[in-house]
């Protein structure tokens, strides 16, 4: 299989362009079961973080569990201690599910959950945390034996996201989008951040010096209250700020 930085940012690219072209929630999810596939994974879902009085069923966005383990894992409220939706709280980063930190003996519960999850062919994945203006939401994925190299792991990211954030533009009701907190020029920014493009470029392509831009990215940072360009794009897609 062809791991290199340009095969998979190159896919990475041709998925988003695909999804954002997609009239319906329905065909992004088929376009992005297939693109996982690629990757090895055979199992996913997108959902928020459930806190007291919720349950993962309300929040969940996309759900390709195997049945069986959503009903168990439902039925059996293991969100509460499974060790993967506890570190999302912490992280902006993506990471595998063995990077979820647990006590295999102090925590025998959160150990059952992921030695259970090997029964129904999970038994490698991938988290992406997704953080709202007041809620934090993942995407997880899981495979057998799924390819897992960096430049994988960075196109998942950039998949992951952007089909997130397609999936909640298609599905928010006519009128509830929340007030833009970005100028104009912030949102155009990040949109060509989003695709890729480095400061100089977007410079070029807007008319406006690198520095310009730069302050411009800062400025979009400072509003979303976010740590670096990755994780402003992201909340920029999630809340609606931005659509490619």
């Amino acid at each position: 299989m062809q791991g290199t930085e340009a095969y998979w940012g190159r896919r990475a690219l041709e998925f988003v362009d695909a999804i954002e072209a997609s009239p319906t929630s329905a065909n992004v999810v088929s376009l992005f079961e297939k693109m996982i596939g690629e990757f090895g994974f055979h199992a996913y879902i997108m959902a928020g973080i459930p806190i007291c009085g919720q349950s993962l069923g309300q929040l969940t966005l996309a759900n390709g569990w195997p049945a069986e383990w959503f009903e168990l894992y439902n039925r059996s409220n293991l969100v509460a201690v499974d060790p993967i939706p506890r570190h999302c709280l912490h992280t902006l980063n993506p990471f595998l599910w063995t990077e979820a930190p647990y006590d295999r003996t102090g925590d025998p519960a959160a150990h059952g959950v992921m030695t259970r999850a090997r029964d129904f062919r999970l038994n490698e994945g991938l988290c992406i945390p997704v953080h709202y203006d007041d809620a934090v939401g993942a995407i997880s994925l899981g495979g057998e034996r799924p390819y897992l190299d960096a430049e994988a792991k960075s196109a998942l990211h950039l998949i992951g996201i952007f089909t997130h954030g397609r999936l909640r533009s298609l599905m928010r009701p006519l009128g509830s989008q929340a007030a833009r907190r970005l100028s104009k020029i912030e949102a155009e920014v990040l949109r060509w951040a989003a695709r890729g493009k480095t400061a100089w470029e977007t410079g070029r392509i807007l008319g406006l010096s690198e520095r310009n831009v730069r302050w411009h990215l800062e400025e979009a940072q400072r509003k979303l209250m976010t740590k670096n360009k990755t994780a402003t794009v992201a909340a920029a897609l999630v809340n609606g700020e931005i659509m490619l």
